[in-house]
């Protein structure tokens, strides 16, 4: 006969029966085992595994079992200090994992935050608190404040003489580039809340200002009269002449400071036997012979930015995304657009993760440096509609891009959006554009 001790009557009919028959459930055991095992199991089914119970919610919540699967995902990694820079909000591991897969598996909520009736050529640049656009002679500051209100923005008005073409926000001001050749400067109270103007030079250039960057001691502006120009820092207010003039004989469509403040790149738009792309030294304002591009696969050089001091991205007419190392003075690799479009621009979290905008259909494409293939398209319409993508920036949950009449945001960190998936599209068709530049698909 079976004798029961004091202890059995404790036990529930499931536990007596798994005692009685030597089966052991995962529930019951200890936590540091349930650990062990939960780190052999992928993402999607750590969350399945969470809705089980109370006890495997509470351990799958801990940051413990997501530290090897969020520690390189793509646009969630958080690695470098300039692109946290630019984030509204840090994530935390699990939601990282989380917000990079709809990244991947294009799950969003679209939003058109403004609108305009003309056809114009926008730019936008993101910073933590502020989403900057400008269009014609108009340059908005949208606050990035949710919900999101359209009358809640910044915007300047008065003396901007001529359409912008190109702007920059560093630290308290703003510098803009206009058409008629002049470069114009702003300031920017602490919270935002006014802009005012500051001071302009009337005729930097002969043409329209492209390219701006700046650095701790110097202002550099590049213009469709082929030359780039190095101008004193602002505070002095000794800048209606030049430091330093550099004739780059074409067409200037971008520039960039590497991080040091040391070189500045120079992309031109390739239209004669020149080089499309140039390194010039800051300190001695010469040339470096560091990259040799190959002109006959290589064109004219729209957008760049710099990962590191030693690397550079580059997009343009050419339709390729190309990873340049100045140790080297090489391509070291290159990404071909899938659907052979022009790239009008390129933004990149210093890390692995590079979103370009192109010619058509308002398509942008998210890349992975690790990978061969594009990620993941996104169209940044809502209707029936092509217009390039002019200008986009991202943080780790929002990307913004501008086309020719929309600013549109797409954004990456809710659980029930639809998935947009059309990372598979050029599979079953290829997508392209007729001579009206409406979308078809063979």
């Amino acid at each position: 006969m079976l004798k029961l001790n004091s202890c059995c009557l404790l036990w529930s009919p499931r536990d007596w029966l798994d005692k009685m028959t030597g089966v052991w459930r995962l529930d019951t055991l200890p936590s540091d085992v349930l650990i062990l095992i939960f780190d052999y199991c992928h993402a999607f089914d750590l969350v399945r595994l969470s809705e089980v119970c109370t006890r495997f919610y509470d351990i799958i919540r801990e940051e413990t079992l997501w530290i090897k699967k969020s520690k390189q995902p793509i646009v969630t990694n958080q690695t470098s200090r300039q692109f946290r820079e630019r984030c509204n909000s840090l994530l935390c591991l699990r939601t990282k994992w989380h917000v990079s897969n709809n990244w991947q598996y294009g799950k969003y909520e679209k939003k058109i935050l403004f609108s305009q009736n003309r056809k114009l050529i926008p730019r936008i640049q993101l910073t933590k608190d502020i989403l900057w656009w400008s269009g014609g002679n108009q340059l908005y500051g949208f606050k990035r404040i949710e919900p999101f209100q359209e009358n809640n923005r910044i915007f300047i008005s008065d003396n901007v003489r001529s359409d912008i073409c190109k702007f920059i926000v560093k630290n308290e001001y703003i510098i803009t580039g206009h058409r008629d050749g002049s470069i114009q400067f702003w300031t920017k109270s602490q919270c935002d809340q006014n802009i005012g103007f500051y001071f302009s030079i009337d005729r930097a250039h002969s043409r329209n200002v492209n390219a701006l960057d700046e650095t701790f001691s110097a202002i550099i502006s590049g213009s469709s009269d082929g030359t780039v120009k190095i101008w004193g820092p602002i505070g002095q207010k000794i800048l209606n002449v030049p430091l330093a003039t550099i004739n780059i004989e074409e067409w200037v469509c971008s520039l960039s400071a590497d991080p040091t403040s040391k070189k500045v790149a120079i992309g031109s738009a390739g239209d004669s036997d020149r080089p499309y792309l140039h390194i010039f030294d800051l300190e001695y304002y010469t040339e470096s012979d560091i990259l040799k591009p190959d002109k006959r696969r290589c064109a004219g050089t729209l957008d760049m930015v710099w990962d590191s001091p030693q690397i550079l991205l580059t997009c343009g007419y050419d339709t390729y995304v190309r990873k340049w190392d100045l140790r080297t003075g090489t391509c070291v690799y290159s990404w071909p657009d899938p659907t052979d479009a022009t790239l009008y621009c390129i933004s990149s979290d210093y890390q692995y993760t590079m979103i370009t905008g192109t010619k058509f259909n308002c398509k942008a494409v998210l890349w992975d440096q690790r990978q061969k293939n594009y990620v993941q398209f996104y169209f940044m319409n809502l209707r029936r509609m092509s217009s390039p993508v002019y200008s986009l920036s991202f943080d780790n949950t929002y990307l913004y891009g501008a086309t020719d009449q929309h600013l549109v945001e797409l954004k990456f960190s809710g659980y029930a959006y639809k998935e947009s998936n059309y990372k598979e599209i050029l599979k079953y068709g290829q997508l392209g554009t007729n001579r009206t530049g409406s979308n078809w698909i063979v």
